[in-house]
């Protein structure tokens, strides 16, 4: 089903360049969506700055807009961590969820 959505047939996906035109075509029917918000960069040592940010993005996941189609989602359950790659990012990592989501991870000695 969904290669019939893509225009596609399995024989088709050896060929890229009709692929990349099913990517771009069906990409054309999908929903945009503008994002605004905040983005906080963390410069280290207690100084941060907010900025705003507007994002366009297209969420593959979502082909619930097109006609046609049956779509649907499954509740799954998804915990996320973000890696600590400096000292400075201590502060948000804890506030975040990330240090206790490793904690169930680890034993500590």
């Amino acid at each position: 089903q969904l290669l019939a959505a893509f225009g596609l047939s399995r024989a088709d996906l050896a060929d890229d360049d009709r692929v990349a035109a099913a990517v771009r075509g069906l990409a054309a029917r999908m929903p945009t969506y503008i994002t605004l918000k905040d983005v906080k960069k963390r410069w280290g040592k207690g100084q941060e700055d907010v900025f705003p940010v507007t994002q366009f993005e297209k969420l593959w996941g979502d082909m619930t807009t097109l006609p046609g189609y049956e779509c649907g989602f499954v509740v799954v359950p998804r915990v996320r961590g973000q890696q600590l790659k400096e000292v400075a990012q201590l502060d948000g990592w804890l506030r975040d969820g990330s240090a206790a989501y490793l904690e169930t991870l680890c034993a500590w000695a």
